[in-house]
């Protein structure tokens, strides 16, 4: 009798489990779905409503690995390109994000588990240990020469750090770098410079750019001067069909790759702060060129549309069917700074659809960016970055079209799983009280 007990006990908390988790991974992410589905806001702006509460769940698990990784000295320890670079990159996700959600009146990041992760964000941007990895390619002197992507992200997380708070701690160096890349900006051949020796990158030198106004904002000034400048290169010599240039070599002034579909979103996140009305022309061409739709699925490609060659990389990502993970992800954020919500919707109901969200954040960012990254939150963090990114026009491009096929299959998924999860349940239940009373 006892053992039978025990074993009744059990399979009633398997069956708890089961339908537990069928909530939780099936019907969950199948109401965030019909919730993106029915969205006004996002469809009339091209971000959710949910966006918020996302953010405010992944702050307190991007606290909790920002910790670790100070502790572990994580980011002195790695030697590969993302295990090196993401620490940096994806605080400065966190840090512009939850800025963007502040000035849009949509989370107080000053107080509470919102501010202890600005507070660890910060922490990381500053910390000696992220700059292992520059360090060791430009010398003791990596913050006077150059190291774009590295500076780039100094100023734009400590910029974003003392919006948010206030706190004008990072003041001295966030001006020192400010003052001194400008300099280096206008002095450099074609205004471009590399993030690491022999390696310029038009995406990194727009973002450095925005993160010199953003800096320069802060004390009342501006460096209009070299956005102008780079904006002509980039629309100028540099520029190859209508879009600048994926990679260069600023020294024969020159480019070395051609425009690329996480390029162009890249660039887009942040050109409309230099100058919108070249940023909707350049987004424009990256529609004609790379933008991607039919019935079943909508996204940008990675190369250009109909190419036959089949290309993927860490800049990239996974590409599916021709289009880019990386492209497409932040092409929500491309989309929304030149006021085209139509295709910021569309992005934004597939990549929820099929990230997997659940209650502990979305499932298949996380794992990949445990994977690639080292840390679980900061795939999430780069798609709300990219979800956040505020329109710099004067107008709004509302979605009325159709949903991708694609979006209603993941939908139709969760539901059928989840309901064959508790189906199973209940069979097994009916059975067992027919045999009960069989036996009775």
């Amino acid at each position: 009798m006892r053992k039978l007990s025990i074993h009744w006990v059990a399979r009633i908390a398997v069956s708890l489990a089961v339908v537990a988790a069928a909530i939780l991974f099936c019907f969950y992410p199948a109401v965030t779905l019909g919730i993106l589905l029915t969205d006004g806001k996002l469809k009339r702006e091209g971000q959710s409503r949910l966006v918020p509460a996302w953010f405010n769940a992944l702050s307190g698990r991007y606290a909790d690995w920002a910790e670790q990784c100070l502790e572990s000295g994580f980011a002195r320890k790695q030697t590969d390109v993302a295990g090196t670079e993401w620490p940096m990159f994806g605080s400065v996700y966190f840090l512009v994000t939850a800025n963007e959600l502040q000035r849009q009146g949509l989370v107080d990041a000053r107080s509470g588990r919102v501010r202890r992760a600005v507070d660890k964000a910060r922490d990381v941007v500053v910390s000696p240990d992220t700059a292992t990895w520059v360090r060791a390619m430009w010398g003791d002197d990596y913050l006077t020469r150059e190291n774009l992507f590295y500076r780039m992200l100094l100023i734009m997380g400590t910029a974003a750090y003392e919006e948010i708070t206030g706190d004008t701690q990072c003041r001295a160096v966030m001006s020192a770098q400010r003052q001194s890349l400008a300099a280096e900006f206008m002095r450099a051949p074609l205004h471009m410079l590399d993030d690491y020796p022999g390696e310029c990158w038009p995406s990194d030198v727009v973002w450095a750019v925005a993160a010199l106004q953003r800096a320069a904002a802060l004390e009342g000034t501006n460096h209009n001067e070299v956005a102008r400048a780079v904006m002509a290169s980039l629309d100028g010599p540099l520029n190859v069909a209508g879009l600048p240039a994926f990679k260069i070599d600023k020294v024969r002034e020159t480019f070395v790759e051609a425009p690329r579909g996480c390029g162009n979103s890249g660039i887009l996140s942040f050109a409309a702060e230099l100058d919108p009305v070249v940023a909707t022309r350049w987004y424009n061409a990256h529609e004609r060129d790379f933008w991607k739709q039919n019935a079943w699925l909508a996204g940008f490609t990675e190369l250009l549309r109909g190419s036959a060659e089949s290309f993927s990389d860490i800049d990239s990502g996974p590409v599916i069917f021709g289009l880019g993970s990386v492209a497409s992800a932040f092409g929500i954020g491309a989309s929304k700074s030149v006021g085209r919500a139509d295709r910021a919707a569309v992005l934004t109901m597939e990549a929820v659809a099929c990230s997997w969200p659940t209650p502990f954040g979305f499932l298949l960012p996380m794992a990949m960016g445990k994977v690639a990254m080292g840390g679980s939150c900061l795939g999430e963090t780069a798609l709300l970055f990219s979800m956040t990114r505020p329109n710099q026009t004067h107008h709004t491009q509302p979605f009325t079209g159709g949903v991708p096929l694609l979006v209603w299959i993941m939908l139709l998924a969760y539901v059928t799983t989840g309901a064959l999860l508790i189906y199973a349940e209940v069979r097994f239940w009916r059975r067992w009280r027919r045999n009960r009373k069989k036996e009775t």
